[in-house]
């Protein structure tokens, strides 16, 4: 029974769990190059910066957000740099 109730439990946070966003700014195979392009941002992007390494690749990320409109606002700040830069909705986090 408790089984059960657990697994109920862990599906309704599933579904009803706030989704969260996050800018996808690119993908890199040189780490070095990458850090060049975050360094042309003002400190107060660069804090919201997170790199990931996967294989041989660097993803560059923002920090996740559950409020879709303040990287709406943000985007085209990102985008400076990074032409391809898109929001990207988190699943499971």
């Amino acid at each position: 029974m408790t089984r059960v109730l657990l697994l109920l439990i862990s599906f309704s946070y599933l579904l009803f769990a706030s989704p969260n966003y996050r800018v996808q700014l690119g993908v890199f195979k040189n780490g070095e190059n990458l850090k060049k392009h975050i360094n042309t941002y003002p400190p107060a992007l660069k804090q919201t910066v997170k790199i990931h390494k996967r294989g041989k690749l660097f993803y560059a990320y923002t920090l996740s957000t559950s409020n879709k409109a303040t990287l709406k606002k943000l985007l085209p700040a990102y985008k400076k740099v990074f032409k391809d830069a898109y929001i990207q909705p988190i699943k499971g986090e």
